[in-house]
C-alpha cells in the first residue's frame, strides 16, 4: 500500500511527471560522457589516455562550481531544470562538433556546470514538493525509476554510438533533449488559459461621473 500511495502521487502530479521526463532524456542522451567523450578524444580528435583525464578534470570542477551555484537557488523550478537540461544539450552539440580538444574544453566546463545545477534544483523539487507522510515514498520511486535509466542508457547509448560515430550521438542526443525540452515548454505555454479582461462599466470608470456633470 505504501508504495502504490507512493506511485498514485508521483503519477499525478504533472510536475514530478515532466522533471521525470527531462531527466530521464538528459540520463540516456546527455549525461554520459565517460562514454561519449571518452570515444570523441581518443578517436576523432586523435588524444590519448591524458587528453582524457584533463577533460574528465575539467569536467569534475565544473561540476563543483555547478554545486555551488545550484546550493544558491532560492526557488528551483521544473522549468528551470528543463531550461538547464536544454542549454546542456546545446552545449553538447557544440562539444560533438568542436574541431580540437582546446575547443572541447572550453565547452566541456559550461557543460559541467549546467548538469550540476539542474541535477540541484531537480532534487531540490523533488525533496520539497511531496508532503513529508510521502516524500519518503516518492523519493523511493524516483529511485525505481532512475535504476532503469542507469541500466537502459549506456547500452541504448552505444547502440547510438555504434551507427552514427561518437560526435553523431552527442549531436543527435543533444538535439533530441533541447528539442523535447523546447516543444514540452511551448505546448505547455499554449495550453495555459489567456488572461481574461474584463471591460469596466460606465460607472466604475474614474472621473465618469465628474465629466458627466460638467457636461
Amino acid at each position: 500500500m505504501s508504495v502504490r500511495q507512493g506511485l498514485a502521487y508521483f503519477v499525478r502530479r504533472p510536475r514530478l511527471v515532466a522533471l521525470a521526463a527531462v531527466t530521464g532524456l538528459s540520463s540516456v542522451f546527455g549525461r554520459n560522457y565517460g562514454l561519449t567523450l571518452a570515444v570523441l578524444v581518443t578517436g576523432p580528435l586523435a588524444g590519448g589516455a591524458g587528453a582524457f583525464g584533463t577533460v574528465s578534470t575539467v569536467l569534475a570542477a565544473g561540476g563543483i562550481v555547478g554545486a555551488v551555484l545550484g546550493a544558491r537557488l532560492r526557488r528551483p523550478s521544473v522549468r528551470t531544470v528543463g531550461l538547464l537540461a536544454a542549454a546542456g544539450g546545446l552545449l553538447q552539440v557544440a562539444a560533438g562538433l568542436s574541431p580540437s580538444l582546446a575547443v572541447l574544453l572550453a565547452l566541456v566546463l559550461p557543460m559541467a556546470v549546467v548538469e550540476s545545477v539542474s541535477d540541484t534544483a531537480g532534487t531540490a523539487v523533488l525533496q520539497t514538493d511531496p508532503p513529508a507522510r510521502l516524500r519518503g515514498r516518492v523519493l523511493g520511486v524516483w529511485s525505481s525509476v532512475g535504476t532503469v535509466w542507469s541500466l537502459g542508457g549506456p547500452p541504448a547509448l552505444g547502440l547510438l554510438m555504434e551507427w552514427s560515430g561518437a560526435r553523431g550521438a552527442l549531436v543527435a542526443g543533444g538535439l533530441l533533449i533541447a528539442g523535447a525540452i523546447g516543444a514540452g515548454l511551448l505546448r505547455r505555454r499554449a495550453a495555459a488559459p489567456a488572461p481574461v479582461r474584463l471591460r469596466p462599466r460606465d460607472d466604475e470608470v474614474p472621473g465618469r461621473e465628474a465629466l458627466g456633470t460638467a457636461a
